[in-house]
């Protein structure tokens, strides 16, 4: 059978110890000396144990006691950290990022280190997503601020900075050199038309091997050496690398890393975020 605790009969045990006696132990609590002394009896009668002992004046933790006490004094704390939990927020104010997922890395857990710095109860959520549907969702009031890829910043944006693309594929590998090129960008990729246009304009013949509108898969392919994609000059995905392919393929357009801002973020924490980004984008790229 089992035997639940009682938090307050606890609290209570802990004050007698404490303070030596039921009397003081009931001041203490606000309670009656006989509500102390029945609920002192009612625990040892639960647990079948002696946890209390009088020595001359005072009243005392026995062996038991003493044992039980440095439960209930984590449980006392577990109990006051949940009931904080729920009733203290753990942030100042939060906004929701969205960013292009080929610019997660490094750049982002660079930015959220720069702003813990200046607002430590800041809450940052981030949202991946391809750039138009970026753009789009800040219209819409699901962002707060994005970060994008484009050829050039629309109204309203800052480019961060800008790099030409540049061809990868897994590290070593060499379905570059294959005719027809498989090319592995998901239908939703930013980069997919600049580079099939380039390729076009080469007359490099291209197949494509995802056939996905999920970035996801299509990584996985160049990881696995099925196809070559086109990033931003140094974008950070450890199993991939840039083509050596010495002007076998096409040279492709630069593009920029945009940010914008909702008209509705608070204009302080939109300025420190503008700052911190604009710093890591201009030392670590």
């Amino acid at each position: 059978m089992h035997r639940n605790l009682d938090l307050v009969s606890l609290r209570t045990l802990i004050a007698v110890a404490e303070t030596g006696g039921m009397t003081r132990a009931a001041n203490l609590l606000h309670m009656t000396q006989s509500a102390v002394s029945m609920q002192m009896k009612r625990l040892e009668e639960q647990l079948s144990v002696q946890l209390l002992r009088r020595d001359g004046r005072k009243v005392v933790a026995t062996i038991e006691g003493d044992r039980l006490i440095s439960y209930a004094r984590r449980l006392l704390d577990i109990n006051n950290e949940a009931v904080r939990s729920l009733s203290e927020s753990l942030y100042d104010a939060s906004i929701t990022c969205g960013v292009s997922d080929d610019i997660v890395h490094p750049f982002m857990p660079q930015i959220l280190g720069g702003l813990r710095d200046t607002y430590p109860r800041l809450g940052l959520n981030i949202e991946l997503d391809f750039s138009y549907f970026l753009r789009r969702g800040l219209k819409n009031g699901v962002y707060d601020v994005i970060l994008t890829t484009e050829l050039s910043p629309a109204e309203g944006g800052e480019a961060l900075v800008k790099r030409p693309l540049v061809w990868m594929t897994k590290t070593g590998g060499v379905c570059w050199k294959r005719r027809p090129l498989p090319v592995a960008l998901s239908h939703n990729c930013m980069f997919r038309k600049p580079a099939i246009e380039a390729l076009d304009k080469a007359n490099i013949a291209w197949i494509d091997v995802t056939q996905s509108m999920n970035d996801t898969s299509a990584l996985v392919s160049s990881a696995a050496d099925i196809g070559v994609r086109a990033e931003m000059e140094g974008s950070s995905y450890h199993v991939l690398e840039e083509i050596g392919h010495n002007d076998e393929l096409p040279e492709l357009p630069a593009y920029s890393v945009v940010m914008y801002f909702s008209p509705g973020l608070n204009r302080e924490i939109a300025d420190e975020f503008a700052n911190v980004a604009r710093r890591v984008f201009s030392s670590d790229w």
